[in-house]
């Protein structure tokens, strides 16, 4: 399945009320290979710009010597116009560099920014990020109206189209996130093999696994500010980060395949707690399906003992007896004790499944 989307025809709007500045973005835009982009200085002309569904827009980037509040109604009315599914990725250029400004600005519904004043170099690679985001996001609209042209009963064959629509969901997160491949194979495999244990279906397992992949499909709705920071996120950065399962349900939602709505299931309840105490619903015990229940310690697990941007990996006994410890808490009981029957075939697993050095 070729990418049909090229980046360099992707419209590309500059609002910005300051001739200095804009004669620095459109350099940049043109020395980079972009072709379709156009500014603006009246923000009134904006409506009319993005209402041009003959020639949508992509991505904006705001640069407008205004009040933060006038930022935030324009922000607002982006969300309130187009939803967050449909609107232009938006850039803002601003000289308020506090933190509080910084998460207001996501809040209002932003998808990233740069400080002013900004280097050209940086202003491509954000701008790039966010154009990926939304090719990453346009094909995902497309994989999903195929998916929709499937069979929907839950013994259906899948075709070649099919399967490769599934693995390309599984890694749009990995395209950007410094997910593996390696990891993706590993947390799947380990859900197999706890689906099992657990005496379940073998036909049940096997699409268990082929569902795991797209868990964290909603972390592409994530701001890279907070997806790619090298240290540990802070509170509100935390709460931002959450907004991934739903993000992912959303992506999954409303299909009649028996095989999509397990995988809707899955991203949207692999960090409910068995206590109670998960996200983002706070489902307790057998309210939680069971796929997320085995995916999440599945998914911890390998989180555990993996390396991180901002950690290292913790040792295979480290993760077990945390495991341990949460039964009951975190985690399902009956699958903790599947999961530690299974452990010597997950550690084959994780050795057979490295990841590669450079990513981290």
């Amino acid at each position: 399945m070729s990418n049909q989307f090229d980046m360099n025809q992707m419209r590309i709007v500059i609002l910005n009320d300051q001739p200095i500045s804009s004669v620095q973005i459109t350099t940049a835009l043109s020395q980079r290979g972009f072709q379709n982009f156009s500014s603006l200085s009246d923000p009134v002309d904006i409506i009319e710009t993005l209402n041009d569904t003959n020639n949508a827009v992509d991505l904006l980037l705001l640069d407008l010597a205004i009040s933060e509040e006038e930022r935030f109604a324009i922000l607002g009315m982006l969300t309130a116009q187009f939803g967050n599914q449909e609107k232009p990725s938006v850039i803002m250029l601003t000289k308020d560099g506090d933190k509080a400004s910084r998460v207001n600005l996501f809040k209002a519904g932003a998808s990233d920014y740069v400080i002013k004043p900004f280097d050209s170099i940086e202003l491509i690679h954000r701008i790039e990020t966010q154009l990926e985001r939304r090719v990453l996001l346009k094909q995902l609209t497309a994989q999903k109206q195929l998916l929709e042209q499937q069979p929907s009963q839950g013994s259906e064959e899948m075709t070649e189209d099919y399967q490769e629509v599934l693995a390309r969901l599984g890694k749009a997160t990995e395209y950007r996130y410094h997910e593996t491949g390696a990891r993706i194979k590993r947390v799947s495999q380990y859900v197999e093999l706890i689906a099992l244990e657990l005496g379940l279906e073998p036909d049940y397992a096997k699409r268990l696994r082929m569902a795991t992949p797209l868990h964290d499909i909603g972390k592409i709705g994530i701001s890279d500010k907070i997806m790619l920071k090298p240290d540990r996120l802070s509170f509100k950065e935390f709460e931002v980060m959450k907004t991934h399962v739903t993000i992912g349900a959303k992506i999954l939602a409303g299909h009649s395949s028996a095989f999509i709505q397990l995988a809707h299931d899955i991203a949207l309840t692999h960090h409910e707690k068995f206590d109670g105490t998960g996200y983002p619903n706070n489902l307790m015990g057998d309210k939680i399906p069971l796929c997320g229940r085995i995916v999440a310690i599945a998914d911890v697990f390998d989180a555990l003992t993996s390396t991180r941007v901002y950690k290292k990996a913790r040792s295979v006994e480290y993760a077990v007896d945390l495991i341990k410890l949460e039964r009951g808490k975190h985690f399902d009981p009956k699958v903790v004790n599947s999961f530690l029957k299974v452990l010597p075939q997950i550690l084959a697993i994780k050795d057979k499944y490295i990841d590669d050095a450079r990513t981290y």
